[in-house]
């Protein structure tokens, strides 16, 4: 596993770094206004210690697996590859159905809503894709092919919803909503998971900017498709936790329109080296004073 970064600056500090060669560290900067890097990497280590001396850079990090590791992981974060465009008609009926329905859970940083009407004026999907709707949700649309192959599978946690047609409100034949009401304890709030700081209340919460990461016990207790305890998209929706089963099953039929990451339990190897990883480019920031990540101040833990 490792770090990807993209690093970001003002124009003189990143042209200060060209001038000097420093930037051949990153492999140059691109455009003039950005750099793409990952850590761990002495070379990225000496590239920001230098651009301290210059001024701050802001960093924007996303996390990366081989195959392996995303092979020998039992329980996987699923992302969206594919996605349904919602025009503005829809987008004002989806979004009138989803302030109706009311929050799960108490704290306003990780209460949530589970949206369970979708409304779309058009879908077109290949047989075997799954799509994400629109770019602020966490809900999927699968076609029917789709809706029997995981029917045939016996997967449990999850349901298939009719999806509404925007103008007549009849709904689709071909393509149903994706469903889960299985929602999982709440992750570990670790080094990689820092509050997010916002004047405005409905911004509030804590980020993800690496793995989500449970306890054995909550594991444990996971059924095959799972819902996250707490809103990890637009401040408002839970993302999907699946089991390795799922994964296998997207393979075997050659489905598209999914990746998948590891999800890490505590005390675990994986979750050591993990939280080590982060710690360390952590320390790094310190010791150089003035970078931030997504235009944050983070401190070493």
């Amino acid at each position: 596993m490792k770090i990807a970064l993209r690093g970001m600056g003002s124009r003189e500090l990143l042209d200060e770094m060209e001038e000097s060669g420093a930037s051949e560290l990153v492999g140059g900067i691109h455009n003039g206004l950005f750099f793409d890097s990952f850590w761990p990497n002495s070379r990225l280590d000496d590239f920001l210690r230098e651009a301290a001396s210059r001024g701050s850079l802001d960093l924007n990090p996303w996390m990366e697996f081989d195959r392996k590791e995303i092979e020998q992981s039992d329980f996987l974060r699923v992302r969206s590859r594919k996605v349904v465009s919602d025009s503005p008609a829809d987008y004002e009926r989806m979004r009138a159905d989803v302030d109706r329905l009311p929050w799960i859970g108490d704290d306003p940083k990780r209460r949530f809503r589970l949206p369970d009407r979708l409304s779309l004026s058009k879908i077109r999907l290949k047989p075997n894709q799954i799509a994400g709707v629109g770019q602020w949700t966490s809900e999927y649309v699968i076609p029917r092919g789709v809706r029997m192959l995981s029917e045939d599978a016996r997967f449990s946690g999850i349901e298939f919803r009719p999806i509404f047609e925007t103008r007549t409100g009849a709904p689709f034949d071909e393509y149903f909503q994706l469903y889960s009401d299985q929602i999982l304890g709440f992750r570990e709030l670790d080094v990689a998971s820092p509050e997010v700081r916002s004047p405005h209340p409905e911004e509030q919460g804590y980020d993800a900017l690496g793995c989500l990461c449970y306890d054995t016990k909550t594991l444990e207790e996971a059924l095959d498709f799972n819902r996250t305890g707490e809103h990890l998209v637009s401040f408002e929706f839970p993302d999907w936790i699946v089991r390795s089963s799922v994964r296998d099953w997207f393979r075997k039929h050659k489905l598209r329109g999914w990746a998948f990451e590891p999800v890490l339990e505590l005390g675990t190897r994986s979750y050591e080296e993990y939280f080590e990883l982060w710690s360390s480019l952590y320390r790094l920031l310190d010791e150089c004073g003035g970078h931030t990540i997504r235009c944050q101040r983070l401190g070493a833990t």
